[in-house]
């Protein structure tokens, strides 16, 4: 956004919604492979956001009286997480029983640098090996890059709160997209937000 030479800048962080790149990818990797590769054994810290939360924040500084101009936002979920308790969240949605490969960091690099060095399409490679291969969407460089470094919210730094938003928790509905990758499709048993009254069962 810019205006009168002054930009205002929103900086969020990963961005969890019914297209996103992390979550959908985790989902169908772990259907399709039976598993999911945690890089550095998935403690690398995140703080992921709800997609209608940003979009919330940038409607707020469009309609402010002109004193988010200038301004630096750093848009963080009301959580941090860890990849690995992430990755628990979307096993939890999808219901399927949490299976890990941890890939040490130096080990994940020199695989990609591998498959980037390779001459051969990777078409041709996956019918000369006899197990399955890690699909690039959610294991490349620069993702392995993304998930070493913990990125949080920075102390000092302005958020949703300056913009009067209010962001959501991740549990819940902003990740209820992830049931369709359920065994018995996305009607398979309650979802995650439905809370069940005790005194209903017969």
């Amino acid at each position: 956004m810019v205006a009168v030479g002054f930009a205002t800048v929103m900086k969020p962080a990963v961005m969890i919604g019914t297209e996103d790149r992390i979550m959908n990818r985790w989902a169908h990797f772990a259907k399709k492979y039976s598993f999911l590769p945690l890089i550095g054994g998935g403690s690398t810290k995140i703080q992921p956001v709800y997609v209608v939360d940003v979009a919330s924040a940038i409607i707020a500084a469009l309609k402010d009286d002109g004193s988010s101009m200038g301004n630096v936002y750093e848009l963080g979920g009301p959580e941090i997480y860890t990849v690995h308790e992430l990755a628990e969240l979307m096993y939890e949605t999808i219901r399927e029983w949490p299976r890990y490969v941890n890939v040490p960091l130096p080990i994940a690099k020199l695989i990609i640098r591998w498959f980037q060095a390779i001459a051969m399409p990777r078409e041709i490679l996956l019918k000369k090996v006899p197990f399955p291969l890690p699909n690039p969407d959610i294991f490349n460089l620069d993702q392995i890059h993304a998930f070493a470094t913990d990125t949080v919210v920075s102390e000092n730094a302005l958020t949703f709160m300056d913009l009067g938003v209010v962001p959501h928790k991740l549990k819940g509905y902003p990740v209820e997209y992830l049931i369709q990758y359920r065994k018995g499709g996305p009607q398979f048993g309650s979802t995650v937000s439905e809370k069940v009254n005790p005194d209903s069962y017969p």
